[in-house]
C-alpha cells in the first residue's frame, strides 16, 4: 500500500500515513463524541465529548505507531532491516529490505506488535484507575478505559489467523515449519481471504440493520485484508524467485555467437534477420571478446556498415556482466544495474554456456506474481 502523507522518521524508520488512517481517526472521534461517551457519561457538553473524542482518536493513532515500532525493534534484533512503515485502517504494514530467514524469527517478529497493543491496553487501564482515584472527571476516566479497550481489541484482533494480520503471519510461521515459506504464505492468504469475506458480509448485515458506521468499518477492514494479502503473496513469490531461482533455469542456451571479423552489414542481413536475436557474443579464436547488439549499431552511421566489423562495434567484455549459472535472479539483476547493462553472459568453467536479459528476469518475476507457479511457464522468450 502506498503512503500518501509522510510523517518523517520514527526510530530511524520512515513512517507514512495511508488515507484510511484519516478515516479511522474520523470514525473513532465521531463514534466517541456522538455515541459512546454520551452513553457512558451523560450530562457533559457536546464540546467536551468532541474534545475527548479527538484526543482519544489521536492517542489511538499513536498506539498504531507503537504497534509497528515493536515489530521494527524485534526485526532489527534479528538483522531484518525495515525500510518503511505505512499506517492503515487498523494497524500498519512494515516494509522489510530483507525477510526473516527462519520461521522462529518470523514468529517472534509477528507477536511483537500484538504484545505491544496488549501492553498498551493494560497501561491505559492502569492510568484510568489512577485518574479515577485522583478524582478526575469521569469523562476522562471513561475515555482512558475506552482507549484501553480498543488497544486490547487491536491486540486480539491482530492475532486472528487472517494474513497479512500478525496472527496470519504467526500461522505462516507455523506452516513454514512444516513446508516452505511460499506454500505457507499461500495457505495463510487463503485463510485470510475467508476472514475478509466474513468481515465484509458481517459489515453488510450491520449496514442493513441500521449500523452504517460499524458496517462500513467492517467492510473496509475486510477489503483491506483481502487486498493486502494478495499484495503480500505476490511480493513473497517475487522475493523467493529473485533470491532463490538461478539464471541457469532462465538463460537462453546454447548461445548463438558471431566471429569478430563479420562486417556490420553482413551481421544485420545474414544473422540478425535470420536468427531473430538482437545481441550476439563476439568471438575471436574461440574466446568471447564482447557483445554486439542493435543498440551498438544505432550509434554507427549507415555508410560505415560495410567497412566496420562487429568486433569494432561491440561492447567490450569488461562492460558486460558475467555471472555463474548458480547466480540468483537478484544477484544477476544487481550486476546488470551496476554496469547499466540489459543482458548478462553466463559462464561455467570459463566457457560461455548461456545468455540472459533483463527482460527475461522481469518477465519471470511478473509471470510468477500473476500465476504463483513454477518457472517452467517462462521458458519461451527471446533475447
Amino acid at each position: 500500500m502506498r503512503s500518501t502523507i509522510p510523517l518523517g522518521k520514527w526510530a530511524g524508520v520512515p513512517v507514512g500515513l495511508h488515507w484510511s488512517v484519516a478515516l479511522t481517526v474520523v470514525l473513532i472521534a465521531t463514534s466517541l463524541a456522538e455515541s459512546v461517551l454520551p452513553e457512558l457519561d451523560p450530562g457533559e457538553t457536546r464540546t467536551a465529548y468532541w474534545v475527548a473524542g479527538v484526543i482519544v482518536a489521536l492517542a489511538f493513532f499513536l498506539s498504531l505507531i507503537a504497534h509497528e515500532l515493536a515489530h521494527t525493534v524485534v526485526a532489527r534484533r534479528h538483522d531484518v532491516e525495515v525500510d518503511s512503515i505505512t499506517l492503515w485502517l487498523l494497524g500498519g504494514v512494515s516494509r522489510f529490505s530483507s525477510e526473516p530467514d527462519e520461521p522462529s524469527v518470523e514468529l517472534r517478529l509477528s507477536l511483537a506488535g500484538p504484545a505491544m497493543s496488549l501492553g498498551l491496553g493494560a497501561l491505559w487501564w492502569g492510568l484510568a484507575a489512577i485518574v479515577s482515584v485522583a478524582g478526575a472527571p469521569s469523562i476522562w476516566v471513561n475515555s482512558l478505559l475506552w482507549l484501553a479497550f480498543i488497544n486490547l481489541v487491536l491486540g486480539v484482533f491482530n492475532l486472528l489467523p487472517a494474513f497479512p494480520l500478525d496472527g496470519g503471519r504467526v500461522l505462516r510461521a507455523i506452516m513454514w515449519r512444516q513446508s516452505d515459506r511460499l506454500h505457507a504464505t499461500r495457505v495463510a492468504v487463503s485463510v485470510g481471504r475467508v476472514f475478509a469475506l466474513l468481515l465484509v458480509g458481517f459489515g453488510v448485515l450491520l449496514v442493513f440493520s441500521g449500523s452504517l458506521v460499524s458496517g462500513t468499518w467492517f467492510m473496509l477492514l475486510g477489503w483491506f485484508i483481502d487486498v493486502a494479502g494478495r499484495a503480500e503473496l505476490a511480493g513473497t513469490v517475487q522475493h523467493d524467485l529473485a533470491n532463490f531461482e538461478t539464471v541457469e533455469s532462465l538463460m537462453t542456451a546454447p548461445v548463438d555467437s558471431i566471429d569478430e571479423s563479420v562486417t556490420v552489414d553482413e551481421f544485420l542481413h545474414d544473422h540478425v534477420l535470420q536468427r531473430h536475436h538482437s545481441a550476439f557474443p563476439v568471438m575471436r579464436d574461440g574466446s568471447v571478446t564482447g557483445v554486439v547488439s542493435l543498440e551498438n549499431l544505432r550509434r554507427l552511421p549507415t555508410d560505415e556498415w560495410s567497412s566496420t566489423t562487429v568486433g569494432e562495434a561491440a561492447t567490450p567484455l569488461f562492460g558486460i556482466p558475467i555471472v555463474d549459472p548458480a547466480a540468483t535472479v537478484r544477484a544477476t539483476m544487481d550486476e546488470m544495474d551496476r554496469l547499466s547493462a540489459t543482458r548478462a553472459l553466463v559462464f561455467a568453467d570459463r566457457q560461455l554456456v548461456g545468455i540472459v536479459t533483463h527482460t527475461d528476469l522481469i518477465r519471470a518475476l511478473e509471470v510468477h506474481a500473476l500465476e504463483g507457479t513454477a518457472h517452467e511457464g517462462t521458458r519461451s522468450r527471446g533475447r
